[in-house]
């Protein structure tokens, strides 16, 4: 397991019971996390959007667990859409067990990028930029 958490968290404690035999390696910070998360099995991530399309993008699958503080609940909206979609299941911090244990992984729709020239053009058009 690969743990990674901002500079401002402390070390995670990791509690193992039963037969599991769990490594645990943390770091606060990576240059890109692209790579661990290209050769992941499963990630468990906040539900950033930044963490959630990155993911998404490398095809992997994907539990996000809502930060229940903020205060728009922005994440919470888009996990909880993308979910809706199938693109990755939707946790929070006291569902999470559960989450895990119920998986169906197999269920998770590929997430394919919408395509952003028309939303561009149509920005330039409206800013009076030449469009292509």
């Amino acid at each position: 397991m690969l743990w990674w958490n901002g500079e401002d968290l402390v070390k995670p404690i990791c509690a193992v019971s039963g037969n599991l035999n769990l490594q645990v390696e943390h770091f606060t910070f990576l240059p890109s996390i692209a790579d661990s998360i290209r050769e992941a099995s499963l990630v468990i991530s906040h539900a950033g959007s930044g963490s959630i399309f990155e993911t998404l993008r490398l095809g992997k699958p994907l539990i996000v667990v809502v930060n229940e503080d903020l205060m728009d609940n922005h994440q919470s909206e888009l996990a909880e859409e993308l979910a809706e979609q199938n693109h990755l299941l939707c946790a929070h911090p006291q569902t999470l067990r559960e989450t895990v244990e119920a998986m169906d992984l197999h269920a998770l729709q590929p997430y394919i990028p919408g395509e952003a020239r028309p939303v561009v053009a149509l920005i330039n058009e409206f800013l009076g930029f030449p469009v292509d």
